[in-house]
C-alpha cells in the first residue's frame, strides 16, 4: 500500500520537474536511483546477491526485459504529467488490474471466471469507447497498463531480490541515461547545476522518489498475488483522476464518463468476484 500511496501524489513532484521534459527526468530518475540503491545495498549487505543475479544469464535476461519496460512505463507516466494528460494515466492504472486477468491467464495459466471475463469485456469497451470518441486507441493509457502489468509479472517471477533486481533494472538502462544527460550538457541544454541548488536537490529526489515506492512494489509482487495487488491499485489511478480534473483542470468530458463508468463497473465485478472467492 506504502508504493501506491507514494505513487499518487507524485504528480505534484514531476510537475516541478516539466521544464526538463520527459526523456531528461527519466534519464535522471534512472542515475539517482542508482545512487540510492548503492546506499541502500551496502546497508543490507547484499552485494553477493547483486553478483549472483548478474552472474545468472536467466536472470540478467530477464531483468533486461523489465528495465525495458518500466522505463517505457516511466515515460509514458512523466509524459502525461508535464502535458497535462493525468486523466490518461489514471485510466491505464484502472485498466491495469482487469489486463491482469487476461496476462494471467495467457502466462500463469490461471483460469478466469465468468465474471472475471466480464470485467475484462467492459474494459475492452472502454478503450473502444475512446478509440471510437477521438480516433484513436489511448496509447498512453494502454501502455501504462500493459507495461506495470507484464512488469509486475515478471518482477514475481525473477530469482532476484527486490532491491537487487531494481538496481540491476536502473544499472542496465544507467549507460543510456548517462550518455543522454552527458550529451544535453554538450549542447549546453542540460538543466542540472544551472538552476541553483534547490533545483538540483530536487532533482536529486528522483532517486528516492523512484527507488522507494518501486523497492516496496517489487517486494510485494513476489509476495502476494496477482489479483491482490490489483486491488490496492485502485488508490493510485483514483488520486490522479481527482488531481487532474480538480486541481490541475483537465477536462473530463462525457466520452470519459462514459469510458470510466465502463471501466468501473468493469472493476467492481472484478473486485466483488475477488472477496468472493477468497471467501470460499
Amino acid at each position: 500500500m506504502s508504493a501506491f500511496l507514494i505513487w499518487g501524489f507524485t504528480p505534484f513532484y514531476f510537475r516541478a520537474l516539466s521544464d526538463l521534459g520527459a526523456i531528461e527526468i527519466i534519464a535522471h530518475r534512472v542515475v539517482w536511483c542508482v545512487a540510492v540503491m548503492l546506499i541502500v545495498l551496502t546497508l543490507g549487505r547484499q552485494w553477493p546477491a547483486v553478483y549472483a543475479a548478474l552472474s545468472d544469464r536467466r536472470v540478467f535476461a530477464t531483468l533486461f526485459v523489465s528495465a525495458a519496460l518500466v522505463s517505457v512505463n516511466w515515460s509514458m507516466y512523466v509524459f502525461s504529467v508535464i502535458t497535462n494528460q493525468l486523466v490518461a494515466s489514471s485510466l491505464g492504472y484502472f485498466l491495469s488490474p482487469l489486463v491482469s486477468v487476461f496476462r494471467g491467464f495467457v502466462f500463469l495459466g490461471e483460469r478466469p471466471t465468468r465474471t472475471q471475463w466480464i470485467a475484462v469485456a467492459l474494459a475492452t469497451g472502454a478503450v473502444t469507447s475512446q478509440f471510437i470518441a477521438y480516433g484513436a486507441l489511448p496509447w498512453i493509457a494502454l501502455s501504462i497498463a500493459f507495461t506495470f502489468g507484464l512488469y509486475g509479472l515478471i518482477r514475481k517471477t525473477v530469482r532476484a531480490g527486490s532491491a537487487v533486481g531494481l538496481f540491476v533494472e536502473c544499472l542496465l538502462l544507467m549507460p543510456f541515461s548517462l550518455g543522454f544527460l552527458f550529451w544535453l550538457e554538450w549542447q549546453g541544454t542540460g538543466s542540472f547545476g544551472t538552476r541553483g541548488l534547490d533545483f538540483d536537490l530536487l532533482i536529486i529526489a528522483s532517486g528516492a522518489i523512484t527507488g522507494i515506492p518501486l523497492l516496496f512494489f517489487a517486494a510485494s509482487a513476489r509476495r502476494i498475488r496477482l489479483t491482490t495487488i490489483g486491488l490496492f491499485q485502485y488508490f493510485t489511478p483514483s488520486t490522479y483522476l481527482v488531481l487532474a480534473v480538480w486541481l490541475f483542470g483537465e477536462q473530463f468530458t462525457v466520452s470519459e464518463w462514459v469510458t470510466f463508468g465502463l471501466l468501473w463497473t468493469g472493476l467492481f465485478l472484478y473486485t466483488s468476484e475477488v472477496w468472493r472467492t477468497r471467501q470460499v
